[in-house]
């Protein structure tokens, strides 16, 4: 057979200007049809899906995902009143009600069989997704090897790839942003009404599943209005007006069939996108070692997440695509407008990158990673396409050039296959070379990892195999009632058989206390500690050498006789020391710990969660949402830093090792407003250490001119106000210091404080100051924003006692 001309070949299947939709589908039968090494892949990877699908855990949202389809087709199926009233209305179920009609066609009520029948349809979609990538790439390329590469790309992303079993809503929008993408270049190629009406379909679809697919909606429409303000001919015109309007009619209707809120109020869309990009506002991720808030992540986070999560092999590509796209379209400027293929991948760089650029313009909230933005990844993949064909033609130049090519881009798969084998199961934690993998714990330390909680599923069946009693007991995360890690071992319970859920016990009720805690550390880590169990771990998954999920127990006569020894040692040890202070727990400090102990101890007396309040010296030592507060708090539950054996309880925390001014210890009935059993707060300065801090703040100050003048002297020390009184007693610190700090520009106060202007950052004297030596002295850190003026003075509550203000010098 004769080859066809170059030219042809990289162009990909021809265009037609008009066809009818039985035209369509037989040209979708011709791509399908040139497929049989795609199809092939796909049977691999279906044939490894159904290997692998029962050693995936449950994530931490999947029963909220299953919820929404549930509520949703109830309401359909004759539910006379919307289900729910709040932002959950917002999302669509395109996907969720599908699977729960399967599951109710099917019979399913074991949870085992709900789960498993969920991650096999949730993986399957991703690997037809992957197939709609291979037929786009092959459009793009001509190239069927190449189209192939693309398709192993996107499939053998390690973090996706785990994602595709147990993530209903992230990965889900991937596979359809990659067919949208594939039904919109089949629909400008056809330009007939028909491919428009079902690139309609796909975008509409697309969009309930997440509110960013209305991205691809506005991009098709400018296409199409450029392309008529390039037509010429009058039939030219009213073709381009009737795809159009097939494409936006399409789409629109299948939006609203498919999201039953708007069938009461079609005009809810706005204050739908506003409510999911600022929904929730109070959670905080672990990034570069820092905590930051969700609506408060800054501009690189999600370019960081990206480079250092994707594998290399995918990475340089897409790079290298992005970067002839944008080198043709200098050199040609009028192929971006006219050329299909180049216009094509300049769609792909605007989808790639307006959603970043619009995250960190509109702060809106990006959690866990880079999950709620892994539809980036089928632009990328398709990007590569692009830098494949250069480097093709690059190496093609080259004697034995193209040998040489596929031999690195079959290395570089492989080397991805066999990394994924390593972590298997746990490929949701995978970090490529740019991040330090060797160090122990670094990773662990400066992001989330196992944050959907999977893993807790192989802890559980650890422990299984590990025990022969008819029941384990686990120990609840009492802090927030059902807490984050109950909730994990929870939902990885139900996928467990019925005779092992039987046998593995998690009673928030039950008066006996557990044998057994897991936990990944997550709350710990957000707030900026990388503090591992003091309880004896018995098991602990480690990926890069870094710890994502850890077994304690509970009393450490459960391990061996040693580990029992060696607690009761410590116990001993600290228990003939005399106590710092004395409460339901006595307890006492030594070098930076704080370690509780309690004889006789009951299950009642440690059934109720700690607060521990932590105030330091300088909030500028806090991280830095906690400085509002002027305190680090960590509560914790003590099945997670305490042990019980011998009717004796002992706790122990590593404190913070900046200067601390008062340690504030109780336990609290859980939920808002608990009030507390009991509380003590200890000032540690009565060891010295931060009476120091306050002796050389004095010294800084006693001869420095103030800003301030008042009952206290303020003077400006670097970022913070130093506050100072002499001769000073307990009777002149009465009331709260009040400080509103006054910024040059109001958008850089946080959200719910810019009606004021101001931020407010009121405090006690005893959570910021000590007196010694006859003199008071409170020190706060000033926000890191440009600073107008502020005003500052002391309250007793009915009325100031004194009160000044500070205009910042220009």
């Amino acid at each position: 057979m004769k080859e066809r001309p170059r030219e042809r070949k990289n162009a990909g299947p021809p265009a037609r200007k008009h066809g009818t939709a039985r035209r369509l589908f037989r040209s979708a039968a011709a791509d399908f049809a040139v497929s049989r090494g795609a199809v092939f892949v796909s049977g691999i990877f279906a044939a490894v899906g159904f290997v692998v699908l029962d050693d995936y855990g449950v994530s931490g949202d999947e029963y909220f995902q299953r919820w929404i389809g549930h509520a949703w087709v109830n309401y359909v199926w004759g539910g006379d009143e919307i289900p729910f009233e709040d932002h959950n209305r917002f999302y669509g179920a395109a996907f969720e009600a599908p699977l729960v009609l399967v599951e109710r066609l099917l019979g399913l009520k074991d949870s085992r069989d709900v789960h498993l029948g969920r991650h096999l349809a949730s993986h399957l979609f991703f690997l037809a997704s992957g197939f709609f990538c291979y037929l786009l790439a092959y459009r793009l390329s001509g190239n069927r090897l190449l189209a192939i590469f693309a398709m192993l790309l996107f499939l053998l992303h390690p973090r996706l790839y785990a994602h595709s079993f147990f993530n209903s809503k992230d990965v889900p929008f991937l596979g359809m942003f990659m067919i949208a993408l594939y039904l919109v270049h089949r629909a400008f190629g056809r330009n007939t009404i028909a491919a428009f009406a079902l690139c309609g379909l796909g975008v509409g679809l697309l969009t309930n599943l997440r509110i960013m697919g209305v991205m691809l909606f506005a991009a098709v429409a400018a296409m199409r209005a450029c392309d008529l303000f390039h037509a010429v001919r009058t039939e030219e015109r009213r073709r381009i007006l009737t795809t159009g309007g097939a494409f936006l009619l399409a789409g629109v209707l299948v939006w609203f069939i498919t999201f039953p809120s708007f069938w009461r109020n079609p005009f809810e869309f706005v204050e739908m996108f506003a409510v999911l990009s600022r929904h929730p506002t109070h959670a905080v991720s672990l990034f570069q070692g820092e905590p930051v808030r969700w609506p408060e992540i800054p501009a690189w986070y999600v370019p960081v997440w990206i480079a250092i999560t994707t594998p290399p092999v995918s990475l340089l590509p897409s790079l290298l695509g992005t970067a002839f796209v944008l080198l043709r379209g200098a050199k040609r400027p009028a192929d971006v407008l006219r050329n299909t293929t180049v216009r094509f991948g300049f769609l792909l760089i605007a989808c790639l990158t307006l959603p970043v650029l619009a995250v960190a313009v509109f702060d809106a909230n990006i959690q866990d990673g880079w999950r709620h933005m892994y539809f980036l990844h089928a632009p990328a993949c398709l990007l590569a396409v692009f830098g494949l064909r250069w480097a093709v033609s690059v190496f093609g130049r080259m004697r034995g050039g193209l040998s040489m090519f596929w031999t690195l881009a079959a290395a570089g798969v492989c080397a991805v296959i066999v990394e994924m084998t390593i972590i298997h199961p746990h490929q949701m934690v995978y970090f490529n070379f740019l991040v330090n993998r060797g160090a122990p714990e670094h990773l662990r330390a400066r992001y989330d990892m196992d944050y959907y909680g999977t893993s807790y599923r192989e802890g559980l069946e650890y422990l299984l195999g590990r025990n022969d009693s008819k029941s384990i007991r686990l120990e609840p995360d009492r802090v927030v009632g059902v807490g984050p890690d109950t909730h994990y071992a929870l939902v990885n319970r139900d996928i467990l058989s019925a005779a092992d859920r039987q046998r593995i016990v998690l009673d928030l009720e039950a008066e006996k206390v557990g044998d057994f805690y897991i936990s990944n550390h997550r709350g710990d880590l957000r707030h900026g500690r990388n503090e591992l169990p003091f309880p004896p771990i018995v098991y602990a998954r480690k990926i890069y050498d870094n710890t994502i999920l850890t077994v304690t127990a509970v009393d450490p006569s459960l391990v061996d006789r040693t580990t029992a020894d060696f607690y009761r040692d410590v116990y001993r040890s600290v228990a003939s020391e005399d106590a710092a202070a004395e409460s339901n727990f006595d307890l006492h400090f030594d070098d930076g710990t704080l370690t509780m102990l309690k004889e006789p101890c009951r299950p009642e007396d440690v059934r109720q969660p700690f607060r521990l309040r932590i105030f330091p010296v300088d909030t500028g030592d806090l991280v830095w949402f906690r400085r509002e507060h002027g305190s680090d708090e960590l509560n914790f539950s003590f099945a997670q830093h305490g042990v019980r054996f011998e009717g004796k309880c002992m706790i122990r925390r590593i404190l913070p090792d900046y200067p601390i001014r008062i340690v504030e210890i109780g336990q609290y009935v859980p939920g808002p407003g608990g009030a507390p059993i009991w509380k003590v707060a200890i000032e540690p300065s009565s060891n010295g250490a931060a009476t120091d801090v306050y002796r050389e703040m004095d010294r800084r100050t006693v001869s420095a001119r103030p800003v301030i003048e008042a009952d206290f002297s303020v003077h400006l020390d670097r970022n913070r106000l130093i506050y100072r009184r002499e001769p000073c007693s307990p009777e002149d610190t009465r009331g709260y210091l009040f400080l509103h700090v006054f910024p040059e520009d109001v958008n850089d106060l946080a959200e719910d404080r810019r009606r004021h202007g101001f931020d407010n950052l009121d405090f006690h004297f005893r959570t910021r100051g000590a007196i010694f030596d006859g003199k008071c002295l409170a020190a706060i850190s000033l926000p890191g924003y440009a600073i107008a003026a502020f005003k500052t003075g002391q309250s007793a509550g009915d009325g100031p006692i004194w009160e000044a203000e500070y205009a910042w010098p220009e």
